[in-house]
């Protein structure tokens, strides 16, 4: 009788133990989910403050615009360059504007894969 009771109680350890770890896994993967979810719209933003400021003829000696051109390089993913038409306005309109729908969808499409393979 008593090695039954040690025997239930190892199992619902195990079980107790089991489902911690499940929890723990679903709630990391929706944390870091959101993580991205928000990085991304905040890479977006940045983007979207780029093209507002250089369309809208901001200094570009200025601290903030220089900080926000600095920053929207570097977020391009490579397509900073990908459209060339003969107005910079619309150039730095389509080019980082897609670089902001990339980063958006990018984020939708990962924090939904973590969503999904969360227990």
């Amino acid at each position: 009788m008593a090695q039954d009771a040690s025997t239930d109680t190892s199992e619902e350890r195990r079980s107790h133990t089991g489902e911690d770890l499940r929890a723990l896994t679903r709630k990391v993967l929706t944390v870091a989910a959101s993580v991205i979810r928000i990085l991304t719209v905040v890479f977006a933003a940045i983007l979207v403050i780029h093209v507002i400021l250089a369309v809208a003829g901001a200094n570009p000696a200025n601290g903030i615009t220089i900080f926000f051109s600095d920053l929207a390089n570097n977020l391009t993913l490579g397509i900073g360059d990908l459209f060339l038409p003969a107005s910079e306005s619309l150039k730095i309109i389509l080019n980082f504007g897609l670089a902001a729908v990339v980063w958006i969808v990018i984020g939708i499409v990962v924090s939904k894969l973590l969503n999904a393979i969360a227990p």
